[in-house]
């Protein structure tokens, strides 16, 4: 079971200055989008997405606020990224929240 703790874990880790830290948090944020976790993490933050009023500043633990702050991850990855290819991981990261938080049966609706 999902609590806000663990959420507040990877976005702690997903928000960080450093590469290193930013990684652990998307092999953590990929552990909870994996099999048995993925039904419990999703309906957690679908619901809290759910609650959202229109014009309401996410919070953090809602999609599009994850969503963001995935994509200022890639967006760190490629600029960090100037004598090595990104990390795939970031991308294919982004994809599967996107596609989870579309999926009707994930998204608090």
């Amino acid at each position: 079971m999902i609590t806000s703790r663990d959420v507040q874990d990877i976005i702690s880790k997903l928000s960080s200055d450093k590469a290193k830290t930013r990684e652990e948090g998307i092999k953590l944020l990929n552990t909870w989008l994996e099999g048995e976790k993925a039904i419990d993490f999703c309906k957690f933050i679908g619901q809290n997405t759910a609650k959202l009023k229109p014009e309401e500043i996410p919070s953090p633990e809602t999609w599009p606020f994850i969503t963001k702050l995935l994509i200022q991850c890639v967006s760190m990855e490629i600029s960090s990224s100037k004598r090595r290819l990104p990390k795939l991981m970031f991308a294919k990261t982004l994809r599967g929240v996107v596609q989870k938080a579309e999926a009707n049966k994930f998204s608090g609706e």
